[in-house]
């Protein structure tokens, strides 16, 4: 990455926020999303999920193997409720689950 493009993401004369900020805002709200998604799963399938996006009425559910993909596919139905009780996912209609590709 050459040093032009850094500079524009740390510059603060962005409209708003810059570049980095909207970054790192995004990672904590993954946290957040995350840390909400695993306090509803079995404990042997917190570790292996995530909250990849909230976008519109969509949340994208991240997990780092088929298995636990299809259980949580299985699991959504009950989960989808208990979700929306949590103020982040309130306008939360699907769940898309993803495995990992890393």
């Amino acid at each position: 990455m050459s040093r032009h493009k850094i500079d524009d993401l740390l510059n603060e004369r962005h409209r708003g926020f810059s570049p980095l900020h909207r970054l790192l805002r995004q990672a904590a709200d993954q946290e957040v999303w995350t840390a909400g998604l695993q306090a509803l799963l079995p404990e042997s399938l917190r570790p292996h999920c995530r909250v990849g996006s909230i976008r519109g009425d969509r949340a994208t559910i991240v997990c780092s193997n088929a298995a636990c993909a299809t259980r949580v596919r299985f699991l959504a139905p009950s989960l989808l409720p208990q979700l929306q009780d949590l103020a982040d996912f309130r306008a939360i209609k699907e769940l898309k689950v993803r495995v990992s590709d890393k």
